[in-house]
């Protein structure tokens, strides 16, 4: 299932080949001995078999590799399927050659890298639902002098601190880290904001 979490493994797998064809050696020593055709088969019929379970289970949602959005979820997850069923259909063949599975390889290149790119490379859930209950909660504070009630500038100070953890679950290269940092973040500027509020 590691296969399937790690972006682009694909190409890997081609130069793997590539350089298994060629017998090349990485020194004066070591020699890399090329593996035989059906070998090259199982592994590629391997990798896209893992593909398509991972494929046809991913959702829209905030979880690592998850797809981040609807607006390309459909064309990138139907592009890569309709690859990666063609692939398999071609490695079913008993004729098949190395040159095929490097044909077949390529193939799985934009559509792979297309899906791939689009899924998130941290868990935002808990980042997500600190967004939403922040937001929930502002629209319940209205700006005011009275009892129940801030002003103005403690509402725009909140508000901006959702903004900025807004930024941070849609940033692609958000690492675990800082989802963490922004949920901390948004929790103190959340404590600032009730304390403001007129008692």
């Amino acid at each position: 299932m590691n296969a399937l979490k790690n972006k682009l493994n694909f190409p890997l797998f081609l130069l793997g080949v590539i350089i298994s064809i060629s017998s090349c050696t990485t020194d004066e020593e070591t020699v890399i001995v090329p593996q035989d055709v059906a070998t090259y088969q199982l592994q590629m019929q391997q990798f896209v078999d893992s593909q398509l379970v991972f494929v046809n289970n991913c959702v829209v949602g905030y979880n690592k590799n998850d797809f981040k959005t609807t607006t390309n979820y459909t064309s990138y997850k139907t592009a890569y399927l309709t690859a990666l069923t063609a692939a398999q259909t071609v490695l079913k063949k008993a004729d098949l050659t190395i040159p095929e599975i490097v044909t077949v390889n390529k193939t799985l290149g934009t559509p792979g890298k297309n899906f791939t790119g689009s899924l998130w490379i941290s868990d935002r859930r808990a980042l997500n639902d600190s967004i939403v209950s922040a937001e929930t909660f502002a629209a319940t504070i209205i700006v005011g002098t009275a009892v129940g009630q801030v002003v103005e500038a403690s509402k725009t100070e909140f508000t901006a601190a959702i903004t900025a953890a807004k930024a941070t679950r849609g940033a692609s290269a958000a690492i675990d880290r800082q989802v963490l940092e922004a949920i901390a973040k948004l929790e103190d500027a959340e404590k600032v904001f009730k304390g403001a509020i007129v008692k």
